[in-house]
């Protein structure tokens, strides 16, 4: 006697093999340009807007004449993507010596992109792409309804300089950084050091300039008496009268 599969058994089986095959095929969407898989290095940067957290429109063609990072992340408020909007959040003051502009993306709400910058003080516009326009037009591929973790430097043409697949998000911002400074010609600004960091050096006693040296800091100042000598009288005041001499002794 056969025996059959129960009908339901075989639903799931076919769904569990076209999600698989379909996350299989996400690394080579189709972009609206005709193209496959992430823009490449070399090409024209969409001419694409969206609005922010705040809920004012950013477009991005309005950056030109500065580099631009857009970085895509699957979710607010996961580990990964808090530790890489963190490290652009600290690095955001260098980002503007630099002349460069951060957008992060992601397919959360405004609202949701709201509370995110909120928590975690973000200084930069994160973008809400629910329907998907930012991610197909740089070809960032969808992975169970998140977008993957890339970002793309544009240059102050409007062109991709460079694509970062698959980013380590803690040092992430300062990779970047360093690439997007060369793009503006600007000097790579230096992070601040931490408050108590620099500790005083220390001086050799016996070295030109050292503690206990002519003119170190250990030294006297001119006209200041050693330890353990007479108190010097300054320049210019006048001595105390002199004590009038005894009288010879009677013989």
């Amino acid at each position: 006697m056969k025996r059959r599969f129960p009908t339901a058994l075989v639903f799931v089986v076919v769904a569990v093999v076209f999600a698989f095959v379909s996350l299989l095929a996400c690394g080579a969407a189709e972009r609206p340009d005709g193209g496959q898989g992430l823009l490449p290095v070399g090409a024209p940067a969409p001419d694409v807007f969206a609005a922010d957290q705040h809920g004012a429109i950013q477009r991005l063609s309005d950056q030109r004449g500065r580099a631009v990072v857009v970085y895509f992340y699957p979710k607010d408020g996961t580990p990964g993507c808090t530790e890489e909007a963190c490290a652009f959040r600290d690095a955001w003051d260098r980002f503007k010596q630099a002349n460069v502009q951060v957008f992060g993306v992601s397919a959360d709400t405004r609202e949701s992109h709201e509370a995110f910058a909120t928590e975690h003080r973000l200084p930069f516009p994160i973008l809400v792409d629910t329907d998907h326009t930012w991610a197909n037009a740089f070809g960032v591929p969808m992975r169970l309804g998140t977008m993957a973790r890339v970002t793309f430097l544009i240059d102050p043409d409007g062109k991709v300089a460079k694509v970062y697949p698959d980013v380590d998000p803690g040092v992430h911002a300062d990779d970047v950084l360093k690439d997007a400074a060369q793009l503006t010609g600007a000097a790579l600004p230096v992070a601040p050091a931490a408050p108590g960091s620099a500790a005083p050096a220390e001086t050799d006693p016996a070295a030109p300039g050292g503690a206990g040296a002519p003119g170190g800091a250990g030294a006297a100042p001119a006209g200041a008496a050693a330890p353990g000598s007479a108190t010097p009288v300054a320049t210019g005041t006048m001595l105390p009268p002199a004590a009038p001499a005894a009288p010879p002794a009677k013989r």
